[in-house]
């Protein structure tokens, strides 16, 4: 992969924004789902639009996350290995089991069950995350296009609908993701307005076909270039807005705090949904799920700094330093061993392997 990657500037002017755009519209979208789990009948016009927008919400943030990617595993391969498990394996499993004490039931599925544990419920996305963070260093010395290409064969190969497949699927978007970021100068050319029309109007009819076909265009490769083009679009209208207004800075705390706003709103979406509020109709119910995911998600996001909350998204910072040291000690270990067998070692991945301070 290329080093050069997206600066820390470039990030603050509009991936937070298009981040938190994406999370509003997976709000929106839970906010009248849920309910309809539960036997609550949602207007037609409201499924419409979320379908409408079925291409882009969960694309979009796999796109982001992976071109965070190569910044990421310039880490030392231990460091880079104990951050994901603390801001992504213990988030999903801190709530995974927030999940099955206030609504999920798997039916024939005890807790001790691995598949009680396997891309579970709305968290499946930190859980394909996770996958894909852990395939990074085993993938690095392939070209990128090429991971892109891994990740489109097994979309097409495996068995549509799976969770297998889904994984392969929104791999595309996440190593995709990694690959615009080692070429910025693609998405400088997507705030050009030309360019923005050009993206803009075939995103704009794959989302009027996902209204017509929501279930048929589901998950299939071949819509993905069209799904790029939409977070592309997105991407640049953000990069070429010069106006910073009250909408604008609310979306981009959206952005910042994503990982509290996606694992904290479904439960409460959930609880609501099944209480007496549920008699009062069904726009009242998604208006309400939306304000009080919304509350819950800030008052979450002003806490996330200080233990106890904090560890509700990530795990205890001695944790993660001890797991590092572990996997420290193991990879020189392992890098001895091939010493003392006479094979020669990398010095470069020795130097990736060592482990420093942040």
């Amino acid at each position: 992969m290329s080093t050069t990657v997206l600066t820390e500037r470039t990030r603050m002017t509009w991936m937070d924004a298009v981040r938190g755009t994406a999370i509003v519209l997976l709000l929106i979208w839970h906010a009248s789902a849920v309910p309809e789990l539960y036997g609550v009948e949602m207007p037609e016009i409201i499924r419409s639009a979320n379908a409408f927008f079925l291409p882009f919400r969960m694309p979009t943030l796999m796109l982001l996350s992976g071109m965070l990617l190569e910044r990421s595993l310039r880490k030392p391969l231990p460091r880079y290995l104990a951050g994901k498990a603390s801001m992504v394996v213990w988030p999903y499993l801190v709530w995974v089991v927030i999940a099955k004490l206030t609504f999920l039931e798997q039916a024939g599925l005890p807790w001790w069950h691995w598949r009680a544990w396997y891309a579970t419920s709305y968290l499946w996305f930190l859980f394909f995350i996770a996958v894909y963070y852990a395939a990074a260093p085993l993938l690095r010395r392939l070209p990128i296009w090429a991971t892109v290409g891994l990740a489109a064969l097994g979309a097409i190969l495996l068995d549509a609908g799976s969770m297998e497949q889904r994984m392969a699927y929104f791999a595309v978007f996440f190593f995709g993701g990694a690959w615009l970021a080692c070429n910025p100068a693609l998405l400088d050319r997507a705030s050009r307005p030309r360019v923005l029309v050009l993206l803009g109007l075939p995103a704009i009819a794959f989302g009027g076909a996902s209204v017509l076909l929501p279930d048929a265009l589901h998950h299939l490769l071949w819509g993905a270039p069209l799904s790029v083009a939409g977070s592309l679009a997105l991407i640049g209208l953000f990069s070429a807005a010069r106006r910073h207004g009250v909408v604008r800075r609310s979306v981009e705390f959206l952005g910042r705090s994503s990982i509290v706003f996606y694992v904290s709103h479904f439960p409460v979406m959930a609880l609501l949904s099944q209480s007496p509020l549920a008699d009062g109709g069904a726009l009242l119910l998604a208006v309400s799920n939306i304000v009080a995911a919304v509350l819950v998600g800030v008052a979450l996001s002003v806490g996330k700094s200080h233990a106890p909350v904090a560890w509700l998204f990530r795990a205890p910072r001695p944790l993660t330093d001890a797991l590092a040291g572990s996997l420290s000690s193991l990879s020189g270990a392992a890098r001895r061993r091939l010493s003392d067998s006479g094979q020669p070692t990398d010095s470069r991945a020795a130097e990736r392997q060592s482990v420093t301070s942040e």
